[in-house]
Parts: C-alpha cells; structure tokens; sequence
C-alpha cells in the first residue's frame, strides 16, 4: 500500500509537470490568435488613408496604425468598436493625454475625428482606392 501512494504521487507530479510546460509553449502560440479571435473587429479594420490638406497618411494594419507625415512618423496601436476607432497616443497609463477617437463612415471610405486638431492632424480622411462593397462583389 504504501508502495502505491508513492507511485500516485509521482504519477501525479509528472503529469502535473508535463501539462504546466505543455500549456507553458502552447500559450506563446495561441496567445496571438486568440486575441486575433477576441479583437476580430479591430483586425479586419485596415487600409491607408489620406486628407486633402497635405501629405499625411494612416495605415491601419494588424492592430496598428502608422501616422505618418512629411517631418515624422508613428507607429500606435488602435481598437475599432463598432463605427469608432479609438487610437492610443499615451505612452503610458501615466500620461493624461486622451486617445483619439474617429468615426467610421459608411463602409470604411471616410474616418472622421474632432479631436486630430490637438495633434495637428487634419479632421477627415479618405480612403486610398476604396472600392465600394457593390462594385467590389461584380469585379
């Protein structure tokens, strides 16, 4: 009997072991996809966009979104909810500084924002090449 007890224990701490560094590697992978799964709406959001007042951009990929222009660049991550994209330029949760917030119009071919003049930024942007979803599906 006491035999046994001691083969249970060990049994027990070797599964113990095997499954805590089993979910220790898988977690690295399926880390990123379950936020790809968790944030979908924020990860199907992307495209470059542009103004008519100068030569600025937004890329919108993966989570991230490059402000670029002529004198700088910056790379930031952004979450899309709904018709709303809200853009983080803290960089950190020190900072007092507001996120920008933009709208989506229609089917993605305008971003519209009220606050992009407190970071010189202009306050409507189109879409590069947008194609419209009804001439997209008889292409």
């Amino acid at each position: 009997m006491l035999g046994r007890q001691k083969f249970d224990r060990f049994s027990f701490k070797r599964f113990f072991c095997v499954s805590f560094i089993s979910l220790f590697l898988l977690t690295g992978c399926l880390k990123e996809k379950l936020d790809h799964w968790l944030n979908e709406e924020t990860y199907l959001f992307s495209g470059t966009y542009d103004n008519q007042y100068n030569n600025d951009t937004l890329v919108f990929r993966d989570g991230s979104v490059l402000i670029s222009s002529p004198h700088r660049a910056l790379s930031v991550p952004y979450e899309v909810d709904g018709t709303l994209i809200t853009i983080q330029v803290r960089n950190n949760s020190k900072e007092k500084r507001p996120d920008i917030v933009m709208r989506i119009h229609g089917d993605g071919e305008v971003l519209t924002c009220s606050a992009c003049a407190k970071y010189n930024l202009s306050n409507i942007w189109v879409k590069v090449n947008f194609i419209p979803r009804s001439e997209a599906g008889t292409q």
